[in-house]
């Protein structure tokens, strides 16, 4: 796709807008480029409006529409970028016959948005007219991130300013599966750098949690994730949670979760190690629980193991249970979600996150892309995910968190769901960004969130285990304490 710009609009933001009504799309400046998809964009400053004008063009034709918007009329996004959005909507509506639920928020974190209304003594009303008017949210969508919101408020209240988070990374599975975009390794030359990359981790979770000290702060959340963390066998499991529980009290955190995942790679052993070691949190997910979907997707196990998985974790006596569930998976239509919702609500587990497919470059489905422009899959998995979440409502849940990525089917979103007092709370912390997190592992990011919440640094680890492993030195994790003591002594 062209993209022809003047005026005072970035590029990215542009074609983020285009990804709402051209799922997939590639973009390319070079002239032997495909001209019949094309977007012209043009933003004029007049005094004290803004004005904006976009044409559109595909293969059947073109539509043209322009909107305008005050100045400064917006206090978290630009008006050029309102302008722009509601004529790019306009213009798209038009052309495709599509109208994007989420209007013109593109951003991962819609419930920012929200929540900063609310800060500034907005109503839920107020917030909610706010989001369908300016944004082009229709109700539905308004109500559900309001009331996301208001709950991440009610917790992020309570949040010390002295508080932080670890994230550990566990980058390996047992095998892919076709829709993931995550590092992850699963071969067995890969798998055989497990002991290695165990041993380099306990040495950085150490010096991290040393960092952690000095500069005063408190641990609230450990969040091992992955890639399936339960890849690991019953020793190389043991000897992560010691490293863990000997720096770090259990009894002194808010939550302490291990991603399980992969039903195939959780036994009774490991739970109960896990459970010793005060893990509060497990994720027990199957995405579906169609044996014939499963196996299109590589998931490489059955409904029959995640029932076993689950009832193991149960009776293990972990508190919390969670459950991932994707609408939108290759081979699975309404009827067969909705059993699997039903079902899955059956057992009760005190979480649900509900995601939306999203087809990534780095995933085995990408060369599928077709299949999200299905006008039929819209459909299907936009009642796929209507009834995930008024079946988790009227089941009494409430919805806790929401992310949105790119490439989603219908731009659709994730959403987690919770038994009222369960809400998990590493994810609000790293979703709406309010909280430093510091991460150890190959892939991990580490985020630096200053006090007032404006000032954010990212410092990156190694991407590959191999990379990680062939940094005997650590000159990662000294980089990452010399920026973290950097940002807490001159910026934080």
């Amino acid at each position: 796709m062209k993209i022809q710009i003047s005026g005072n609009i970035g590029e990215y933001y542009v074609q983020t807008l285009c990804m709402l009504f051209f799922p997939g799309v590639k973009f390319s400046k070079a002239e032997s480029a495909d001209s019949a998809l094309s977007a012209v964009v043009s933003v004029e400053d007049m005094g004290d409006t803004v004005s904006a004008t976009v044409t559109l063009t595909n293969e059947r034709g073109s539509e043209t529409a322009s909107a305008s918007e005050e100045k400064n009329a917006h206090a978290k996004v630009s008006s050029e970028q309102i302008a722009c959005g509601k004529a790019f909507f306009e213009a798209g509506r038009k052309l495709t016959g599509l109208n994007p639920s989420w209007g013109i928020l593109t951003g991962v974190r819609p419930a920012k948005l929200a929540i900063a209304d609310l800060n500034h003594g907005k109503s839920k009303n107020e917030v909610r007219n706010a989001l369908t008017k300016e944004y082009l949210v229709t109700p539905k969508k308004a109500s559900l991130v309001t009331e996301i919101a208001a709950v991440e408020k009610e917790i992020i209240d309570r949040v010390k300013p002295t508080s932080c988070s670890l994230y550990i990374s566990i980058p390996f599975c047992p095998s892919r599966c076709s829709y993931c975009s995550f590092v992850s390794f699963t071969s067995a030359k890969l798998l055989g750098l497990l002991d290695s990359y165990l041993e380099r981790l306990c040495h950085d979770i150490n010096e991290t949690v040393d960092t952690i000290r000095e500069l005063g702060l408190d641990i609230t959340t450990v969040y091992i994730g992955g890639g399936t963390p339960t890849t690991l066998n019953e020793k190389q499991l043991q000897i992560l949670l010691d490293a863990i529980t000997a720096r770090i009290d259990p009894a002194t955190l808010e939550e302490f979760t291990v991603e399980g995942g992969r039903p195939d790679t959780i036994t009774e052993e490991k739970l109960r190690i896990i459970h010793e070691h005060g893990v509060n949190r497990v994720s027990i997910n199957t995405q579906t629980l169609n044996d014939d979907v499963l196996e299109l997707v590589g998931r490489k196990h059955t409904s029959a193991e995640f029932y076993r998985a689950f009832e193991m974790a149960r009776k293990a006596n972990i508190p919390i249970i969670n459950t991932d569930l994707i609408a939108g998976l290759p081979g699975e239509g309404f009827c067969s979600f909705s059993d699997t919702i039903d079902r899955i609500i059956d057992l009760r587990p005190e979480n649900l996150t509900f995601h939306t497919l999203a087809i990534k470059n780095a995933a085995d489905f990408a060369q599928q892309k077709d299949h999200m422009k299905s006008m039929h899959m819209f459909s299907e998995t936009s009642k796929c995910v209507d009834y995930s979440q008024l079946s988790a409502k009227n089941a009494g849940y409430i919805p806790y968190y929401i992310y949105r990525q790119k490439n989603t089917v219908n731009n659709l979103e994730n959403v987690g769901f919770a038994l009222p007092g369960t809400e998990g709370l590493y994810n609000i912390y790293m979703m709406e960004e309010i909280q430093t997190i510091f991460a150890v592992g190959a892939g991990a990011v580490s985020k630096m969130v200053s006090r007032d919440g404006k000032s954010i640094e990212r410092i990156f680890e190694y991407k590959y285990p191999y990379e990680y492993l062939a940094d005997p030195d650590g000159m990662k994790n000294k980089e990452k304490r010399e920026k973290s003591l950097h940002f807490y002594h001159n910026i934080w």
